[in-house]
């Protein structure tokens, strides 16, 4: 991290006061998601991953120090791990010109109600943290992933894959002639076609591993950690055909659409910027669609 082992024994003295209240104070290096853990007015040295206190192999959907990091602002977020259900405070910190965050989780599992409208006490307090998140991750017409979770996410999993050295790949998905479903069928059959063509890109992913984000208007960005060019030009054209295959209905009338797609990997040593990475993909979609549309295109 580039951080000495004085400095960092500086900054956290100087949280003491406030060792009463949360039971784990921690350094967080966001993007790598490693963990410098204090406690007991100690600094211990670890290899941990931060996401691995919550049960979790991969990255958190809604990763609170990466948000805190991003948008250089204090966050909060209710997370439950097991039975138990925390309060982490993300606090955006530069120490010698490097970024970190340090991380307050205090346990609220006793202290917490969650209360409905007319009083009643919540007991599903999993649910609703859940159904918070995805209200502020989740595309709320297609319930993909949205550009918030993209522009947070994508960095992360690009970054693992590199340290892991393995392979990443993306895809980007576009609806032929969506603009023709709007004006023929009306705007709430383009809303059906948008929810019924995410489902069908879902389908065709890993679940726990991949993720499908809605990345505007009518596209999908797929993301297939540890997966080679091969393997993703399969994935994609799996989903061209199922999509080609199916007929669409609305409102008693059958709706046939195809569907282009670009596909770019990644080498564990990728050295380019994130929007260099999304303009390959993005380039490799729009050579699809001027080569005839319903087809895959990779590189």
């Amino acid at each position: 991290m580039g951080l000495k082992q004085e400095e960092l024994i500086e900054l956290l003295t100087g949280l003491k006061f406030i060792e009463k209240t949360y039971e784990i104070m921690r350094i967080i290096e966001p993007i790598k998601k490693k963990v410098l853990h204090y406690q007991e007015s100690k600094i211990i040295e670890t290899n941990l991953i931060c996401h691995h206190f919550w049960k979790k192999d991969q990255a958190c959907d809604n990763c609170v120090s990466l948000r805190a990091y991003t948008e250089n602002e204090v966050f909060i977020k209710i997370e439950y791990n097991a039975d138990k259900i925390y309060m982490v405070t993300a606090i955006p910190l530069v120490l010698s010109d490097t970024s970190i965050v340090v991380e307050l989780i205090k346990d609220v599992s006793k202290n917490m109600l969650v209360v409905k409208k007319d009083g009643e006490i919540e007991v599903d307090v999993h649910s609703v943290i859940t159904n918070t998140n995805n209200l502020l991750l989740k595309d709320h017409l297609t319930n993909v992933f949205n550009r918030r979770f993209i522009d947070e996410r994508l960095q992360v999993d690009i970054i693992n894959n590199s340290i892991k050295k393995e392979t990443l790949s993306l895809i980007m998905a576009d609806i032929d002639f969506f603009k023709n479903i709007n004006d023929t069928y009306g705007h709430i059959a383009g809303d059906c076609i948008l929810k019924e063509i995410a489902s069908e890109l879902v389908s065709c992913t890993r679940e726990g591993k991949d993720w499908v984000a809605r990345y505007g208007g009518e596209e999908f960005l797929i993301c297939l950690p540890n997966t080679d060019k091969n393997s993703a030009t399969e994935v994609a054209e799996r989903m061209r055909t199922k999509i080609e295959k199916r007929v669409f209905e609305y409102d008693e009338k059958k709706i046939a659409l195809t569907t282009s797609f670009g596909v770019h990997t990644l080498d564990f040593d990728v050295s380019s910027s994130l929007d260099t990475i999304i303009n390959s993909v993005d380039s490799n979609l729009y050579s699809a669609k001027r080569s005839g549309r319903n087809k895959v295109i990779s590189s």
